[in-house]
């Protein structure tokens, strides 16, 4: 599959230029003129690296980072590295502390930018092969704990069903019992968690009102059944109070397989 590479900087000629250099290469290159323009791009397109400029108008390289950092979780795991006229101390442990992964110093060196971008694909693509033999190993402890006891029973809850879709599918396969629930139906079944063995709500101002009532009715404590989905406006205070209140789980977005499983695997070792 080709890597796909967003190019963050303003001067048009060396972006122009850096964009060409990656083409030849063999990779799929996206740009963009400053952060913000950057950030629209990473709200709906996939990547594999980025490469940012540190000194651009309107949200500069740094401020750029500390977005992508806090607010698009979905690129979590994607390298992140800067092109930089300047590289002091007090630069480089500014950005190590915001997570960026490497700097590289104009004028542009292609040779090293080109070994660097392919080092960082490199160890990105050794660390999924790890997680995904990990999860392997997860599903068919899953499975074989399913073939000892009763399907489990499991309820999803959101407002489209597409947003948890792949977590529906994998679940299917593994064997259980699954049910999807529009949130707008949540006051209809005020008992969903009591009839499943685990009930997955992606959290909504909706859902956030159920799970109020929930807990003023003082039914989540000692269950462990209710996992809540969280998007990138759930503050880690908030989860930390709703858990202190007898929520079971929370899993943060992408909703990693892994954390999901493991979930799994523990229902069904306590059936």
């Amino acid at each position: 599959m080709t890597a796909r590479i967003l190019c963050v900087e303003d001067e048009d000629l060396l972006r122009s230029d850096i964009a060409e250099e990656l083409n030849d290469e063999g990779f799929e290159t996206l740009t963009a003129s400053n952060g913000k323009e950057a950030i629209e791009v990473l709200k709906h397109e996939h990547v594999d690296l980025i490469l940012c400029d540190i000194m651009m108008p309107l949200v500069d390289g740094m401020t750029t980072l500390k977005l992508v950092r806090e607010r698009l979780p979905q690129h979590n795991e994607v390298p992140f590295i800067f092109l930089t006229a300047k590289s002091t101390r007090e630069d480089i442990l500014s950005g190590k502390k915001l997570g960026v992964d490497d700097y590289l110093t104009k004028p542009i060196d292609y040779d090293l930018l080109l070994a660097t971008i392919k080092a960082r694909l490199s160890q990105v693509d050794r660390i999924r092969e790890t997680n995904e033999e990990r999860l392997k190993r997860i599903y068919n402890a899953l499975k074989d704990e399913h073939h000892k006891g009763q399907p489990l029973s499991i309820s999803l809850i959101a407002n489209m069903e597409k947003y948890i879709l792949p977590i529906e599918h994998a679940l299917k396969d593994l064997g259980c019992l699954v049910e999807f629930v529009h949130e707008a139906h949540l006051a209809q079944r005020k008992d969903i968690a009591e009839h499943n063995d685990l009930c997955f709500l992606v959290y909504s101002k909706q859902v956030h009102f159920y799970l109020s009532g929930l807990i003023k009715a003082k039914t989540t404590h000692g269950r462990g059944k209710i996992v809540l989905l969280c998007n990138d406006h759930v503050d880690a205070n908030l989860k930390e109070a709703l858990i202190e209140q007898g929520i079971g789980y929370t899993i943060d977005y992408p909703y990693p397989p892994v954390e999901i499983f493991k979930i799994i695997l523990k229902a069904a070792q306590q059936q």
